[in-house]
């Protein structure tokens, strides 16, 4: 079974702006520091924060399920604002997802607002796993919103 889950938000910051967030390694910085309770950690296996980057991404103790994932960065396109990541060892695909994929993009909206959007992409044999696939968007959600604050505040202080 394959799926798609995605959301939006709208951000009072240049597209540009945005994207010096979500375009780069600092974007993981960001939820370690903002979001403790999300990841206690991301190591830079390989790379610079472009395309073919590899992280490995630690979950804080006790975090039920999934200790840790690696993700690849298979597209960082700076000209079109988006990135694509795939799960390449332990997390999701551990648990027996075939594929597991994020892409985040940034879209401008006119000179001052963008419009934020992730989309989760999956594929998996067991259809038991796939209901927990919305559950898993609920980080990502997490995170969206956290940059628009943090992204908002930082433009407009």
């Amino acid at each position: 079974m394959k799926g798609t889950i995605s959301d939006e938000i709208e951000v009072n910051v240049p597209a540009n702006v945005a994207w010096e967030l979500y375009g780069t390694l600092h974007l993981s910085r960001f939820i370690v520091q903002e979001l403790p309770t999300l990841l206690n950690k991301v190591d830079v296996i390989e790379g610079d924060g472009s395309t073919g980057t590899v992280l490995k991404i630690t979950f804080p103790e006790g975090t039920p399920g999934i200790p840790y994932f690696k993700e690849r960065f298979n597209i960082v396109d700076n000209e079109k604002r988006y990135k694509q990541s795939q799960v390449i060892e332990g997390g999701y695909v551990d648990i027996g997802y075939t594929f597991y994929g994020i892409r985040f993009e940034v879209n401008e909206k006119d000179e001052n607002s963008c419009i934020t959007k992730f989309t989760v992409s999956y594929e998996v044999e067991d259809v038991k796993l796939a209901s927990h696939a919305f559950t898993m968007v609920e980080p990502l959600q997490t995170v969206i919103r956290s940059a628009k604050t943090y992204l908002t505040n930082k433009t407009h202080n």
